[in-house]
């Protein structure tokens, strides 16, 4: 049977008001929601500055993780994610990145960046997983992956909490290599040394953009006890190292000039950190433009 002259919106709209109108202001709930919001803010602020000064870093010739976030993205269009996520309790208070969502020539993108204010951006406790959720972000989202690398490796003392399993270390380059096969381009910016875990990048398939100063080794413990023999790091070739570290030294392993003219792995070399977000900039550029979000 069929009903003429019938109105979804008017019924609603002819039915009696009940009760009292809502309160539109409550100064009371607003204000403790400002509060918590603040209080937000503050511990990651912070996290954020845990560790060596910006002057420190501006110092040594490098900008700090965020100077070179800000240096990327598009005027107020960073917007951090994960900022207080610490599941091993690291006592800088996060997981030794940076990660959000910015826009970079007009192109929204994850942007992970090392910390290179915390053990040089050492490979730490909880972030294995928090880099695996950026790659998982860009998945849904079907938006390029960036990373501006500086990562000394993993901090060693704590390497067992680091790698084994699924969501462990190794499951990042795997990710990566997922985003590549679905079209979803992998960036990366290298700054500084970045042995053993932190040089996995430049096996992934990646574009990589590196400053001229930057090398990228993959390696274990035979790098960290210049070759030792026993193929293992004990008391004895720890102080090896560290006495050698006091004569000459050769130059590090996997350096900008081999990886750029030799390997090929180093897309493009750069003469300083900003060189280096305006290629990022420039290879984005080339991407389509989309609005996921």
């Amino acid at each position: 049977m069929r009903v003429y002259g019938y109105s979804m919106p008017g019924y609603f709209q002819d039915l009696p008001l009940v009760g009292a109108p809502l309160v539109s202001e409550d100064s009371k709930n607003e204000e403790e929601l400002r509060g918590i919001e603040e209080e937000i803010r503050r511990l990651s602020l912070e996290a954020q500055a845990a560790g060596r000064s910006d002057e420190a870093v501006n110092a040594s010739g490098q900008q700090t993780a965020i100077q070179r976030i800000y240096e990327l993205v598009d005027e107020d269009s960073w917007y951090p994610l994960n900022s207080l996520y610490n599941p091993m309790d690291n006592e800088n208070g996060s997981t030794s990145i940076l990660k959000g969502l910015g826009r970079v020539a007009g192109r929204w993108a994850v942007i992970v960046a090392s910390d290179n204010k915390k053990r040089a951006g050492a490979w730490v406790p909880g972030q294995a997983e928090n880099i695996l959720r950026a790659a998982e972000t860009a998945k849904i989202l079907r938006i390029p992956l960036i990373y501006l690398l500086n990562c000394s490796g993993v901090q060693l003392d704590q390497q067992e909490l680091l790698f084994p399993g699924r969501r462990g270390g190794g499951a990042a380059f795997y990710h990566n290599a997922e985003l590549a096969q679905m079209g979803i381009p992998v960036i990366v910016g290298v700054f500084g040394t970045n042995p053993a875990g932190g040089g996995y990048h430049a096996i992934s398939p990646a574009v990589i953009i590196a400053h001229k100063d930057a090398n990228m080794a993959v390696g274990g413990a035979g790098i960290l006890s210049g070759m030792s023999p026993k193929g293992y790091v004990d008391e004895e070739s720890a102080l090896i190292l560290i006495n050698a570290q006091k004569g000459p030294k050769a130059p590090a392993p996997g350096s900008a000039a081999v990886h750029h003219g030799e390997t090929g792995f180093f897309r493009e070399l750069c003469e300083d950190d900003e060189s280096v977000a305006a290629v990022i900039r420039q290879y984005m550029s080339y991407v389509p433009v989309s609005t996921p979000i």
